[in-house]
């Protein structure tokens, strides 16, 4: 009996231990807006929409101590559209949206399983590119909304890809801790996907109120594709404290088509208020000269934190077309926007993470 209690003991012991190795965690974000966006000829658009400061999503991740210094994780997280209560699943260009023939929540912004340790990360599944995470890293208002860079960076030099924001089928390699200085190497398969072959990395340094980086990445002529689409782009902060100062220049080249872009920021704390501006300039060419296309964005925000989970926000944004560009401010609904109209859009929304 004695022997018996020992043992129980013993085993209720050990569990209790190996539960306090392991952690799961559920986390989101809800972030919703009342949206009015003007396209000129294709008409005014007022809407109840998502994802003005930041993506809505929901997810679960979890870390088990594997001992030795070795652990596993894994990450789970899907888009939401706040404003239905329905499920998006993520697009190639990495807006949250309804597929054709796909409704509901899936996985698509993050699904993936790791190893880390001293030699730093390993990490499988669809996750985002190296070349994605400078833009999203040095654009003050999330890669979302009315203001954001990504209403002039979406085409891809019109490269029929998968691969802006997210590649599926995805192995990386995270650096450990080196004082400083981190980076990631990654490949993704094809597996017969048109725009889906990709290999990239990414560097940066950051210390103190500076961070630099830079990023490569190249899609590989896959299905449809008619060459290769090459991805580069390097940027930088830097916070003074009463103002944090954000700039970032991408190429994109595909086939004969080009595509550049420039973003300068700033972000000026006072107290619980934040303000936010941004101008973005993307100028390139479809095929010719005859193609040539510019565009350029005016982002100012204004954001109220309520608690360190709670904010209102306020954004404009004005995209300016010119020759053959037809960037809209939001494509939550509007009809296409004229070549050469300019595009503005207003949100006033609530922000809340979990």
């Amino acid at each position: 009996m004695k022997k018996s209690l020992l043992a129980l003991a013993a085993l209720t012991a050990f569990a209790g231990a190996a539960s306090a190795q392991s952690s799961v965690t559920l986390f989101g974000i809800i972030d919703t807006n009342v949206r009015s966006v003007d396209n000129g000829a294709a008409g005014r658009l007022r809407t109840l929409s998502t994802d003005g400061m930041s993506s809505s999503r929901f997810g679960v991740r979890g870390i088990e101590d594997l001992g030795g210094g070795l652990k596993a994780g894994f990450w789970l997280e899907g888009g939401l559209a706040a404003d239905t209560g329905s499920g998006f699943k993520s697009q190639p260009n990495g807006t949250n949206g309804a597929a054709t023939g796909v409704q509901g929540l899936d996985w698509q912004r993050r699904s993936t399983v790791s190893l880390m340790g001293d030699f730093g990360e390993i990490r499988l599944g669809r996750d985002y590119t190296p070349t994605f995470l400078d833009m999203v890293t040095l654009d003050p208002f999330g890669y979302v909304g009315v203001a954001t860079l990504a209403n002039a960076r979406g085409t891809q030099a019109g490269a029929p890809v998968t691969t802006s924001v997210r590649a599926s089928n995805m192995v990386s390699y995270f650096l450990p801790s080196l004082g400083g200085v981190y980076g990631q190497v990654s490949v993704a398969a094809g597996e017969n996907a048109t725009g889906n072959k990709y290999a990239g990395g990414r560097i940066g340094y950051a210390a103190g109120p500076i961070n630099v980086m830079a990023a490569y990445g190249k899609t590989y002529k896959t299905g449809i594709m008619i060459d290769d689409l090459k991805v580069a782009n390097i940027g930088a902060s830097y916070d003074f404290g009463v103002v944090k100062l954000m700039a970032v220049g991408e190429q994109m080249k595909y086939s004969t088509a080009q595509q550049k872009l420039a973003s300068i920021a700033a972000v000026v704390p006072f107290g619980a208020s934040t303000v936010k501006l941004a101008y973005t300039r993307s100028t390139g060419s479809s095929t010719t000269v005859a193609d040539a296309f510019k565009d350029s964005i005016i982002g100012i925000g204004y954001q109220y934190n309520l608690s360190k989970r709670t904010a209102l926000y306020a954004n404009y944004g004005r995209n300016a077309n010119g020759n053959n560009a037809k960037y809209t401010s939001s494509s939550g609904g509007n009809a296409p926007i004229s070549t050469g109209f300019t595009s503005t859009g207003y949100e006033l929304g609530i922000n809340h993470a979990f």
